[in-house]
């Protein structure tokens, strides 16, 4: 008993200090336990947090991409994403509750019990607008587009841009310069018919005064009636002396009657045969002269006009393009080129041939002013001739012979000056010198000729074109609907497609033509500088849609069948350029672009075989004639064949769709464009792309539950600024995704 109460004594020392603070050691140990504790449980839970917020993350992206990976594939066709119609919110909730499943594995310890609190979806972007398609468009075509369109277009015309800028720039300096001239030539003869049509006034006075001219006057008998006014001084003293005789006697003893009555009538007819050539003459020269020195004028502007082109049309804007091209370097071989635009900077360079002296138009001036006072004399001397004539018949001593001899010279110098053909008329004097200037004018005008009468058959193919109805109006005025409706949803401009024209005039046919080459190399220009919208929406319009067969459509226009050439589900690359809602208006639009295409090239090797002509408008009437010509023959060809040669100088072929490709970059019109895609795509997939989205954003709110220390977690969050929650012991934080097709 006495020694198990000492080792109690004993083992109670060993707890007690020398100074009498007992238990310090043991409170001491339990701190530092407590602290290692507290340490170590907010690791474990911020170890938890960081891997329950990279598992949201993943899990939420995953939920994403699951949810935009329901597209429509209808659209897929198009190489184009659009969300389908599947429930978002449900594949996002699948994907998210299956994720957090309790772990197949038994005895399995859940170091996460990840929980969704809430989640919402919103889509937007939708597939039908401008800025969407077009960033879906350059996914699409961004590897293939620019080696398609540098190595299949650019490097075909590359060889040829200086013959065409040459020629470009010929044809419309010299087609101004046709306008100019032609109206300058025909002022011009307008001016001269007016003198001469003023100077015929007066071509029957001479047979009234004296028939035939003479300086001489002999006496007559009264024996006939006088019919000019020279037989009516050479019958006035006998006419005096039986006056005389008759005078005084009864009226049935006058022997002399009759003969006094025939002269008294004959005058009396000359001189108003006088007056009624003298009074229109004299309004015809005081409007038509005055008409004359106004034409006179206005040509003279028009041969200023010419100055002024020509000093102007050295400078050509349009140039720069041509020349962009032809100085370009892009990978691959251009074809080798035979021609050369020399010839048609010296057809131009002889331009100013055309332009008239200003001297001819102060000659021809000065002759309205001398036919003016020539006339003003021969009006003055018939009116005093007139006045003699009146009297000889009452009066006796009338100087009737001078007047008439007076009369007569003025007259014939007139009639010589102006009116008979000879060396003297000043009217043909000028119509020599109009002539001069025009010694190729008459082949030019059989050129014209020609070259009207090879339009007028273009143009019948045209409209017959044109009438073609075979194809189904419903299917067109229903790619009008929803061509208006995707307009209307990007809040863009209208704006209504022009009707194909093939000019009449084969200047302008030839100047339109050139106009559109003018605009191809203008846009092949503007991709070198920039690959930019325009290169990816051709490209993707080319490999998406249909075209016509060229061949067929010429078949029918020479009596066969039309076949399926203007359903709309064969002419989709023909809408997409021109906009035409009917079954005719993009295929006649092709066919006159085409035309006008062959014809500007054609032109250009015109101006090159004809350039020995000299005269420059003969040149261009001979090169367009021959682009006609040889453009009808393209288009056989074309259909026949089914390719063309771009040029008789360099041998590359071009099909019906290598023209189509072109007329993409002529028609720059990138936002009617697409909304015409767009307009085809949901035609063809009863999908609509204006509802159709691209862009989805998820918001995602998940918790797990803290196992230690909640509150000194939510403390830390709060020192940190960190938008995470802690609630009922429980972790929330709230994650984003987006995600774009």
């Amino acid at each position: 008993m006495a020694k198990a109460k000492s080792e109690q004594r004993r083992r109670a020392d060993l707890f007690r200090k020398k100074d009498g603070e007992s238990g310090a050691v043991t409170l001491f140990l339990i701190l530092i336990l407590a602290g290692v504790y507290m340490f170590v449980a907010i690791f474990i839970d911020y170890a938890r947090i960081a891997a329950f917020k990279v598992q949201t993350e993943r899990m939420t992206h995953a939920a994403m991409r699951s949810v935009m990976s329901a597209y429509d594939t209808s659209l897929r066709e198009y190489g184009l994403f659009g969300y389908g119609d599947s429930s978002g919110d449900a594949i996002m909730a699948k994907v998210l509750n299956d994720s957090v499943k309790p772990s197949s594995v038994k005895d399995g310890f859940p170091i996460l019990d990840i929980q969704w609190d809430t989640t919402s979806l919103s889509m937007e972007r939708e597939l039908g607008r401008y800025d969407i398609f077009n960033r879906q468009i350059q996914e699409d075509m961004k590897y293939r587009a620019p080696v398609d369109f540098t190595l299949e277009v650019i490097n075909r015309f590359k060889p040829m841009s200086d013959e065409m800028k040459e020629a470009a720039h010929t044809v419309d300096l010299l087609k101004k310069l046709q306008k100019l001239y032609d109206k300058r030539e025909a002022l011009l003869d307008e001016a001269i018919a007016n003198q001469t049509e003023s100077a015929e006034k007066l071509k029957n006075l001479p047979k009234l005064i004296m028939d035939p001219p003479s300086q001489a006057i002999y006496e007559e008998m009264l024996e006939e009636t006088p019919e000019t006014a020279a037989e009516a001084a050479a019958r006035y003293a006998d006419y005096l002396n039986k006056k005389r005789a008759d005078e005084g006697l009864p009226f049935r003893e006058q022997q002399y009657i009759l003969e006094l009555t025939r002269y008294r009538t004959g005058v009396s007819n000359v001189v108003t045969g006088i007056s009624m050539i003298i009074q229109p003459a004299l309004q015809a020269h005081q409007t038509k002269l005055e008409e004359a020195q106004s034409k006179i004028e206005e040509a003279r502007k028009m041969n200023e006009e010419m100055k002024r082109v020509i000093a102007e049309g050295e400078n050509r804007s349009q140039n720069a393009s041509y020349d962009n091209v032809g100085n370009s370097n892009l990978p691959g071989t251009s074809p080798a080129s035979t021609g050369s635009g020399s010839e048609a900077k010296s057809t131009r360079s002889l331009a100013s041939e055309l332009v008239r002296t200003d001297s001819l138009f102060d000659q021809l001036k000065a002759r309205v002013d001398s036919q003016n006072s020539d006339f003003s004399n021969v009006r003055r001397d018939n009116m005093e001739l007139n006045t003699q004539l009146r009297n000889v018949r009452d009066m006796s001593g009338v100087p009737i012979k001078p007047a008439v001899r007076q009369a007569s010279q003025i007259t014939e110098r007139y009639m010589d000056t102006y009116v008979r053909n000879g060396p003297a008329n000043l009217i043909l004097q000028s119509k020599q010198q109009l002539e001069s200037g025009r010694g190729s004018d008459a082949q030019r005008k059989a050129n014209d000729k020609e070259s009207k009468g090879k339009l007028k058959e273009v143009k019948r193919i045209l409209s017959q074109i044109e009438k073609g109805s075979s194809g189904s109006m419903d299917d067109f005025k229903q790619l009008e609907e929803y061509y208006n409706a995707n307009i209307a949803f990007n809040e863009a401009s209208r704006e209504e497609a022009q009707k194909a024209e093939i000019a009449a005039d084969p200047y302008d046919s030839g100047g339109d033509a050139m106009k559109g080459m003018d605009s191809l190399f203008g846009g092949m220009s503007g991709l070198l500088d920039s690959l930019g919208d325009e290169l990816f929406q051709n490209e993707y319009a080319l490999a998406y849609f249909n075209s016509m067969d060229f061949g067929q459509l010429i078949t029918w226009t020479e009596g066969g069948d039309a076949g399926d050439v203007f359903k709309l589900e064969n002419q989709e690359l023909e809408y997409i350029v021109y906009g035409f809602h009917n079954p005719s208006g993009n295929i006649a639009a092709a066919y006159a672009e085409i035309f006008g295409m062959r014809l500007a090239i054609r032109t250009a090797e015109g101006l090159i075989e004809h350039s020995k002509l000299g005269n420059p408008l003969l040149v261009l009437s001979a090169a367009i004639l021959h682009g006609i010509t040889n453009a009808i023959a393209d288009m056989v060809k074309l259909a026949k064949e089914g390719s063309v040669e771009l040029s008789k100088y360099i041998k590359v072929k071009l099909t019906y769709r290598d023209h189509l490709r072109l007329f993409l970059l002529m028609h720059s019109n990138n936002e009617r464009k697409m909304s015409r895609m767009l307009a085809l795509i949901r035609l063809n997939t009863g999908v609509n792309p204006d509802e159709k989205q691209t862009y989805a954003s998820g918001n995602m709110r998940s918790s797990v539950k803290l196992w230690f220390l909640p509150g000194v977690v939510r403390s830390i969050g709060a020192v940190m600024g960190s938008a995470d929650q802690v609630e009922d012991g429980r972790f929330f934080i709230e994650r984003k995704a987006d995600y774009s097709y």
